[in-house]
Formats: C-alpha cells, sequence, structure tokens
C-alpha cells in the first residue's frame, strides 16, 4: 500500500525532522533507537518508510554502541537530498501540468471533467492532492461550468504553487 502526500506536506515533515536531528545532536542524544529501551524511534521509522538509508547513533547504559557522531550530518544530508528530489519531481510534474492545460487551452478541451464523458480527469485529482483551488471549464448542451478563463486561472494557481516550494 502506497499513501500519496503532496510536496508541501513531506518537504514540512523533512524540515521538522532535520530540526529534531540537529536538537538531538546538541543533546548527543541517540538515533535510530531510544537511549534507555533501545526501542525504534520516530528517525528511523521516517527513514524506513521512504526507503532512505539510515546511519546510527546509540550509546545506551546497556552497553550497545551503534555507530558515531557522523550519523547526525549523515541522516541530515540524506534528508538534503531526499528533499531536492521531491522538489525537482514536483517541479517536473506541475510544469507538464501546465504544459497539458495550454495544450486544452489552444483546443479549447474541457478541463476538470471530461467533455465526452463527463466524469472527472486527471487534473482533478492532481489539484486535490496538493490542496490547490480548480477551476473548471466545460461546454456541453446540458452542462455548462466556469468559463475560459478558467485555463489560466489553473495555470496562476500552479505557478503560485512552485513559487511556494
Amino acid at each position: 500500500m502506497s499513501i500519496n502526500v503532496n510536496a508541501k506536506t513531506e518537504i514540512k515533515s523533512v524540515t521538522a525532522l532535520i530540526a529534531k536531528l540537529n536538537d538531538y545532536k546538541s543533546k548527543n542524544w541517540a538515533i535510530g533507537l531510544t537511549g534507555n529501551t533501545l526501542v525504534p524511534d520516530e528517525f528511523l521509522a521516517f527513514f524506513t518508510n521512504r526507503e532512505l538509508p539510515f546511519a546510527y547513533y546509540v550509546r545506551s547504559q546497556q552497553g550497545v554502541s551503534l555507530g558515531d557522531p557522523t550519523a547526525y550530518q549523515n541522516n541530515i544530508n540524506t534528508l538534503n537530498v531526499y528533499m531536492a528530489r521531491i522538489k525537482a519531481n514536483e517541479k517536473a510534474l506541475v510544469t507538464a501540468t501546465i504544459a497539458t492545460l495550454n495544450d486544452y487551452k489552444a483546443k479549447n478541451w474541457a478541463i476538470g471533467l471530461n467533455g465526452d464523458t463527463l466524469q472527472p480527469d486527471n487534473l482533478l485529482p492532481f489539484f486535490a492532492t496538493r490542496e490547490l483551488v480548480f477551476a473548471f471549464y466545460v461546454r456541453k448542451p446540458d452542462l455548462t461550468l466556469g468559463d475560459s478563463s478558467a485555463y489560466d486561472k489553473n495555470i496562476a494557481t500552479l505557478n503560485a504553487y512552485l513559487s511556494s516550494l
């Protein structure tokens, strides 16, 4: 099972985790396993859930010793690379969607609902996943939604979203 999380939410999570790693580093606290109980911690869970390599640093009272203090920076570096990959991928997806909107605009095609079947198109889930407002444009004899300015409104929404990354 896969959970689709929007890029901005994931970037916020990564940024918060980096701050927490820096806090743990300043206190020389264990990462990967809790120092007292050796229970896997949220750092390990985060990295594991995203299939990212993780560097442990544990010095426990039970005598367990894993890794060294460079683990903090190694994990931060991994998270920075991961975040850059998220941003690059998101920018590519948004740029492709803007191109699709421009193509639909040139052809005066419906957006939001398929012009023939009136079923939701791929633009709706794209905007929904990112929690972005979507403007419809559909012209059928029995249904009119929005107007032709919807293309430009949606493109402006995507450009603003890109700027916010």
